[in-house]
């Protein structure tokens, strides 16, 4: 099974948005750390103290992803907070005030607004991540061109009809869906919102996220 271009290239923007929200510090390299000075003896002795003691977001496991509050707060209730046992962190984006690695091209979706006489201001869009960065291959996004029928910009959003996509019922919920060798995604439309669901390496999340959108 083939991704049209377009749409593997949304489902990496996709990856990267999600990475750029949610991200965390680099780990230095040891080239890095090699030249780093060393800490007087009694900075040595705090710094130590404090490694030994767990994080107070994590319990002493892997450290939480921690996304921005949003401003999209109506489109991000409809995002899932737990799935499966699994934390999600939920932000958004409205009123056109959209990243700039927004995962559609500017000139497409400029063309999809003007021909549904809309504008950036109609655009919001709303997004999930697993706090546990071991799920981070899967989220769900929400996007919405306010009073725009779903079906359209789930067509923009999924390329050209060698993208793959099938109809399938996952969830409780007909879907469209591709994806070949761990990477695949799924798109669901409820009216005038299409939540798109990325998996890289590991679909488990994806009915349950599924079944608790509206």
């Amino acid at each position: 099974m083939s991704f049209d271009r377009r749409a593997l290239a949304f489902s990496l923007a996709v990856a990267l948005l999600a990475a750029a929200c949610g991200g965390t510090a680099a780990t230095p390299t040891p080239a890095a750390s090699a030249q780093a000075p060393e800490p007087p003896a009694s900075a040595a002795a705090s710094e130590a103290a404090a490694s030994q003691e767990p994080a107070s977001s994590d319990n002493g496991s892997v450290p939480n992803v921690s996304l921005a509050p949003g401003t999209a707060t109506e489109l991000e209730s409809m995002l899932p907070s737990t799935v499966g046992g699994v934390a999600f962190a939920k932000t958004s984006f409205g009123g056109g005030a959209l990243p700039a690695t927004v995962p559609v091209d500017s000139g497409e979706l400029g063309t999809f607004l003007q021909a549904n006489g809309k504008t950036l201001a109609d655009v919001s869009l709303a997004m999930a991540t697993p706090t546990d960065p071991s799920k981070a291959g899967s989220l769900v996004m929400a996007f919405q061109v306010k009073g725009v029928d779903g079906t359209k910009l789930a067509t923009v959003l999924a390329g050209s009809g060698d993208s793959g996509l099938q109809t399938a019922t996952v969830g409780g919920k007909q879907v469209q869906q591709a994806g070949a060798g761990g990477f695949g995604f799924t798109l669901y439309v409820k009216g005038d919102v299409v939540f798109y669901i990325l998996a890289i390496g590991d679909a488990s999340l994806t009915e349950g996220i599924l079944a608790a959108l509206p």
